[in-house]
């Protein structure tokens, strides 16, 4: 890198071009020359013929006062005229560079998002081994001959064998899951799995559990058909309408049936127990065991006192954590799809640090480290249940002894322990977060986005406030250099070399406009040292030994330099060397209605603005004049603060990724904010109502035994009870789909 400020021009032209200007560029790659590397001599032409030089293309400034003039820079023209800067839209400076110099070849299209149905296999995410290990169709006849010779046990014990497998494979996943876990308050993100095979892997397990469900759902049906009818008009054909004892066995096989088919669920709840990790499955694990311990005796027995067991209940809460599971698989699935498909998504941070006690939400362009394994940590409805099961679960041992023991009734106490820990396990406890976590990952998957599970949406759904930052307001191509005025005996090399260093080195959106302003005019960026951001709107450095200080008009009277009332300019760039005053640079910042809408829908929002934008020239009165907004909603922190909430390299404890983004602007960001909001309410709401149906339902069972009232206390009754809860989920989750 040659020296900036010489008085020359390093020029982009190829020996024998004229005029011939280079279109690679990137900021990135001029940023990396104010780090602490030695300045080395700019390349010369390979050739010995010198390239002629491109007038077209010097910079031709502007006189405005008598205390102003223009350098002496030979024109092509007699006359010096008024001339502006190129209105060609600069490139994007922040692009990627070329792997090679070669010209780059036609861009591949980005994958589109699509839902593909549960039963399409991912032959994209297939791996080698797995292709390899596919063995050829039989010929001859001989694969009927090995299914022949196959023993009649081996084929019995076939299933038996991988569903066990399958059982394990899900304990060894949850217990991963769980391990990798950790909250927004703790430290560093887990190191995620390629989402690809993630996604696979949610996959292979969708089918599976989809069959599960609906078998046992059919099987639900019936109980609850047979449960209902006993006790009210409708018909019940044969020895099912005459005896209790048949109709008791009957729901006995029905709901083995359906542990079987729950089977992981069951044996996981009861092996949590010695984990010390009691939740929602340990809950639906113990009721389904003791309404079948229940309906074996009164079968055994033949008492007709007590009505039906509750196996419909249980199985009814199997058979919800079955679809809750179901939902879990597809949402994790659909989140590591968008992940995978995203060429390079925006993540979207939640910051605990920048407010006590609030969340504040970030867009950055960095890879969403940790968002697969805080999709798999606990959910509000597991946090909610592991406190309540233990209480639960107690209380239904001792009011069940308290209500029949205390009332002479010994023979009745598994009946009362089991109906109570049946009701207790609510068919809405499964549902109450996966549901609604499911509706907002399909609701956001078409546009590119997806929240980290419930952790994600939690952070992103009660965020208080959202950092804006340059290019949410003035995307890049709508900021552009106007004219360059410079005062009496300013070198014009240094002065737009000096500026553009300072303002590339600041980061904000007027780094771009001006590292193309010296890319056109041949100039080389230098060394930026001691680079300071200043109350006041402005920033100072030093610049190969001296002073510079770039700023607004009215940092420019903050730090000393007096001006005239006619040179102040709104939306202008003062730039000071050593103390003096040498050039001021005119900007046009175009607004656009997609930015103007975002900030609309920001201001009716519940979520307050924090523009941390790094352009100085970004102020209350800017954006209410710009885009006709009120601003008294809007949070304008201190310039100096700007640059410490806007960092993206501050990986700081209590900064995590809640979710990826894959649009641009900041309407993606507001409507990702406002789905995760009302799926955050619902969740929580039927947690509530779950956990008030859990307690309210163990209550009233008591008093309901306790006065030996069993008729009224049947199964039918308990079902519709759990119904009353159920319902308002189900209509919060319907408008929640449909909004």
């Amino acid at each position: 890198m040659r020296p900036c400020g010489s008085g020359q021009r390093h020029r982009n032209n190829r020996p024998g071009e004229v005029g011939a200007i280079s279109n690679e560029f990137d900021l990135d790659s001029i940023l990396n020359e104010f780090r602490d590397s030695p300045e080395q001599p700019a390349p010369t032409e390979a050739g010995g013929e010198q390239a002629p030089e491109n007038r077209s293309n010097r910079l031709v400034l502007k006189s405005m006062d008598d205390a102003f003039r223009v350098d002496e820079i030979e024109t092509p023209d007699a006359a010096v005229e008024n001339i502006r800067l190129s209105e060609a839209e600069p490139e994007d400076p922040f692009a990627p560079p070329p792997e090679t110099v070669s010209p780059p070849s036609a861009p591949s299209p980005e994958p589109e998002l699509r839902e593909l149905s549960d039963t399409e296999e991912n032959v994209e995410y297939a791996s080698a081994e797995a292709v390899s290990s596919v063995e050829p169709p039989a010929e001859n006849g001989e694969g009927d001959k090995k299914s022949a010779g196959k023993s009649a046990s081996e084929r019995i014990l076939a299933p038996i064998i991988g569903l066990l497998a399958l059982i394990g494979m899900r304990q060894e996943q949850r217990v991963r899951g769980g391990a990798g876990g950790a909250t927004l308050e703790r430290g560093a993100a887990a190191k995620d799995p390629d989402p690809k095979e993630a996604a696979k892997l949610y996959g292979s397990q969708l089918a599976s559990l989809r069959l599960r469900a609906l078998a046992a759902s059919l099987i639900t049906l019936l109980m609850v058909y047979v449960s209902v009818a006993w006790s009210s008009f409708l018909p019940l054909g044969g020895a099912l309408g005459s005896s209790e004892r048949v109709c008791s066995m009957l729901l006995v096989v029905m709901e083995l049936s359906v542990m079987l088919c729950g089977l992981d669920l069951l044996t996981g709840g009861l092996l949590s127990f010695s984990r010390r990790r009691i939740g929602t499955e340990s809950l639906i694990a113990v009721s389904c065991v003791l309404t079948v311990l229940d309906a074996l005796v009164l079968a055994a027995v033949n008492r007709t006192t007590y009505g039906l067991p509750y196996c419909a209940v249980s199985a009814l809460s199997m058979t919800a954590a079955l679809w809750g599971a179901y939902c879990n698989c597809r949402t994790g699935r659909l989140s590591c799809r968008v992940l995978a498909a995203g060429k390079s998504p925006y993540a979207v941070l939640g910051d605990a640090a920048l407010s006590p006690g609030e969340v504040t939400l970030m867009r950055a362009r960095k890879q969403p480290e940790g968002f697969i394994a805080r999709g798999e940590e606990e959910d509000f409805g597991e946090s909610v249940y592991s406190a309540l099961v233990p209480f639960l679960l107690i209380a239904s041992v001792l009011l069940g002894l308290l209500s029949s023991l205390a009332r002479g009734r010994a023979g009745s106490v598994l009946h009362c322990v089991a109906s109570m820990a049946a009701v207790s396990a609510t068919f809405s406890c499964a549902l109450c977060v996966a549901l609604p976590l499911y509706i907002a990952a399909k609701k956001l998957s078409p546009a590119g986005a997806a929240v980290a599970g419930w952790s994600g949406l939690r952070d992103v759904g009660t965020a208080r406030s959202l950092v804006v930052s340059d290019t949410d307001v003035f995307p890049y191509g709508t900021v552009r250099i106007g004219n360059i005025r410079l005062v009496e005996n300013a070198d014009a090399d240094k002065v737009i070399a000096y500026t553009g260093s300072v303002i590339a080195a600041s980061g904000s959106t007027l780094a771009a406009p001006f590292a193309e302003l010296m890319r056109r005019n041949g100039y080389t960026m230098c060394r930026v040292e001691n680079f300071t951001p200043k109350d006041g709107g402005g920033m100072a450095a030093a610049v190969r030994g001296e002073s510079v200080s770039v700023g607004s008009s009215g940092f420019m009277n903050l730090i000393g330099i007096r001006m005239p009332r006619k040179l102040t300019a709104p939306s202008a760039i003062y730039t000071a060397i050593n103390g003096a005053l040498v050039a001021i640079f005119e900007i046009e910042y175009e607004p656009v209605a997609q930015v103007q809408e975002a900030l609309v829908m920001l201001n009716q929002s519940r979520l307050t603005p924090v523009f941390a934008a790094r352009d100085f020239n970004i102020t209350p009165a800017m954006i209410k004049n710009y885009f006709d907004l009120p601003t008294d909603r809007f949070h304008f922190p201190a310039y100096s603060e700007r640059y410490e909430i806007s960092a993206p390299e501050a990986d700081r404890p209590g900064r995590r990724v809640a979710a990826v983004l894959g649009q641009d602007g900041m309407g993606a960001l507001v409507d990702l904010a406002e789905c995760a909001r009302r799926a955050c309410q619902a969740a929580r709401i039927s947690t509530a109502l779950s956990a008030a149906a859990s307690v309210l339902g163990l209550l009233l069972l008591f008093l309901l035994c306790w006065t030996g009232a069993f008729a009224a206390a049947g199964a039918g009754s308990a079902i519709l009870f759990l119904l009353i809860f159920f319902i308002p989920e189900l209509v919060l989750c319907i408008l929640l789909w449909r909004m």
